[in-house]
This record gives C-alpha cells, structure tokens and sequence, in this order.
C-alpha cells in the first residue's frame, strides 16, 4: 500500500504533521522507534505562543503555568523576577507527547510503533522506509522528525551531531505541598559554560538540567551537573539519582537545506531548535505545520516541488535563529556581566518574556538590549568592575 505522507518520528513535530496532513485529507503513515507514552529527556517548558498554533487547547496535560522565575547566578545571588501573565506551561513529556498522538490518531493516522528508520530510498516518483527489521513503506512524501540522532537527519541530510549543545536531566520527586514552587522556573548563569542550569517544577517532579555548548562542556557535564544539582537552594535535601544525557540539536550556520527531494525535516530533526534557550517544543509544533501545509498544497496540485518550505524557513525561522545566536554570544560569553546587568535592570528580563512570548522577535529584543549596552559604555564598565567582586 502506498501512503500520501509518511512521518518518521512521533515527537511534537511528527505528531503535529501527521494530525495536520491526516485532517486535510491525505492518506498518513507515522512510525516510530518507542511505544507510548514514553519518556523523553527535556525541561518540558513550552512557551505560551504555542497557542497561537495550535487548534486545541493542551490545558489537560499542563502541570503548571508560568508567570517568571527565580535567578541565581552560581547558585547564588537570589533573584526574583516575576510578570503578572503567564510566559510559559510546564509539562511532562510522556504525557504531552503522547497527548499530541492521541490527536494524530483522532485524525485517522495509521501509527506503527517500534519500527526505527534504518534506511531512505527516494524513487524519483515516492519514497521509500525501510526500518532495522527490513520491513519498508512507501509514501509519495516523507517528512522527517524522528529527532537528533535518528537516521533521517544525521544520514539521509548528513546533519553534524557535534552542532548541539550537551545536557543532563533528572526527575527529582518532590513533595509540592512542602517546597510551594508553583509559578515559577529557576534559572541559573554561571554554573553551565556557555549554557545555563535550570530546575522547573511539576505536579510530583522537579525537572532539573542542565545544557551547554558541546566543546565547551564536553568534558566536565557530569561533573558540572553534580555541582549544580549539590548546590542549589530549591534542591536542598533532595537527590537527583536517575540522570540521562541527551544532545539539544541547535540551529548552526551551514547546516544545509532542510529539503531534500520529497523528503523534508521539521523540529530537533533538522538542528531547528533556538540556538539561545534551547527551545524546541515551540518550533517543532510550528515548522511541522508550514511543512505539513506545502505537502498538502503539492499534494492537491500534483507538483514534487517542497522547495516553498526552505523558503518558509529562510523568511520566518533563520532570523530569529540567528538573533538568538548573536544573543547567546552576549550573555554566555559574559554571564556574570550579563546577571549584574539584570540585577541592577531587572526590567530586561521582563521584556524578554515578551519574546518568550512571542509579543516581539528575538531580533527586536537584541537590537533593543545590544543599543542599550551600546549607549551606556561607561556604565557598563563600571558594572563590569564591580561584577568582578561581587559575591559568586
């Protein structure tokens, strides 16, 4: 049998692909490598412009909303920076992933689970899948999300594994009634180089991690990790036992088209994850549905031709991607400038959750913030000094 679309992958991305081209009419295979629900190493922060995208409401499946956090610089220096609306929702994977198959499924999408992609044949007129056990599916399109080390990605697209920034994560059980965390994230600068640390509280869980540019961490992550997880007030008392390490596949300079053929990459698949926060969730969802939109278009007009998609992706995604990285370059090569900045100016922050947001774009923040720096050179120095004896 012959499939309109096939989807490699059911994360955030896959998931929402599937759901999108299975609701326009389209005949949708989806496979994956797990079963679900399943766990999947991540902060599990999602943004509250995921709203804007998304044609159901994801409330069932959120733990807690958002509102700003608590800063520490090396654990330290205490920082409360709260907003009175909401800036993101935290979630716990296998619950939400498995949520967004519920919907592809709901949509009539055929799902095989346990069936990893070990093999990508384009035909000319289809494409062909062929997992680890042999078994193969034809499609007219595939759509890639079967995430940062799935075959598509790193063999079909040779994507380089080594663009990504390392991280461990741990499911700390808490009890919510004893630490009232409710409302909040903690964020940390200084600990991770050139990354940040972060703890964000669950029903029954804190989600604590940690992520940092791959050579600049490589080396020492379990031991950067321990030292975070040993020396953060909100853990005291706690262990954080069952670690997993996994890779944020950022976006880089020079990755390559995210189109190849009949086949195309959506989300953490194609290294399209914000290169500042680490955010993935948020963009998985949102280039699965332009992906999903130029299949449907090419499917209803006859035509192979995915090329409107890297288009999409050079207008509306690479921008804000690339002023995350000129933003990233800012604050994790100068972090203990960066926190004595916001302690003294904490409305930057603020304002930044309005990117988080998406009420204004990471280009408009960090020519905002960049001009700020910029105009008070002398001030900044002066920060800069007293930043060096301040307490760590």
């Amino acid at each position: 049998m012959r499939f309109d679309a096939i989807v490699a992958g059911l994360g955030p991305a896959g998931a929402t692909a599937a759901r999108v081209l299975a609701s326009a009419g389209l005949n949708v295979l989806a496979l994956d490598k797990a079963r679900f629900p399943r766990y999947k190493s991540c902060g599990g922060c999602v943004s509250t412009k995921i709203e804007r995208i998304l044609d159901f409401d994801i409330k069932s499946v959120v733990e807690d909303s958002i509102y700003g956090a608590t800063f520490t610089y090396r654990s330290g220096r205490k920082m409360d920076i709260m907003s009175d609306r909401v800036v993101g929702y935290n979630v716990m994977r296998d619950r939400f992933d498995h949520y967004l198959v519920s919907k592809a499924k709901d949509a009539g999408v055929r799902i095989i689970e346990g069936f990893r992609v070990a093999g990508i044949k384009d035909n000319g007129g289809s494409v062909t899948v062929t997992g680890a056990d042999g078994e193969s599916y034809t499609g007219s399109f595939l759509v890639g999300a079967d995430g940062a080390s799935g075959f598509t990605g790193r063999e079909y697209f040779k994507l380089d594994p080594k663009k990504a920034a390392v991280s461990i994560t741990a499911e700390v059980p808490y009890d919510r009634g004893k630490r009232d965390f409710t409302g909040r994230l903690f964020i940390d600068f200084g600990s991770v180089p050139y990354g940040y640390g972060w703890i964000f509280p669950k029903e029954r869980f804190l989600s604590v991690g940690i992520a940092g540019d791959a050579e600049k961490n490589g080396g020492r992550i379990k031991e950067t990790f321990n030292d975070f997880a040993s020396s953060h007030f909100a853990l005291e008392g706690l262990k954080a036992e069952r670690r997993l390490g996994w890779t944020v596949p950022t976006f880089y300079d020079g990755a390559g088209p995210s189109v190849k053929g009949r086949v195309l990459l959506t989300g953490d698949t194609g290294h399209l994850v914000d290169p500042f926060l680490g955010e993935g969730i948020y963009y998985a969802i949102r280039t699965a549905h332009a992906a999903a939109d130029v299949i449907i278009e090419r499917w209803r007009s006859g035509s192979a031709d995915l090329a409107p998609y890297q288009a999409w992706l050079e207008k509306e995604i690479y921008p804000e991607f690339k002023a995350a990285e000129k933003l990233s370059g800012l604050v994790y090569n100068h972090q203990r400038l960066w926190y004595s900045i916001i302690e003294k100016d904490p409305e930057i922050m603020r304002r930044f959750y309005n990117v988080i947001r998406g009420e204004e774009t990471s280009a408009e923040f960090y020519g905002w913030v960049y001009g700020k720096v910029k105009s008070k050179p002398w001030k900044l120095l002066r920060r800069w000094i007293d930043s060096r004896f301040l307490p760590a």
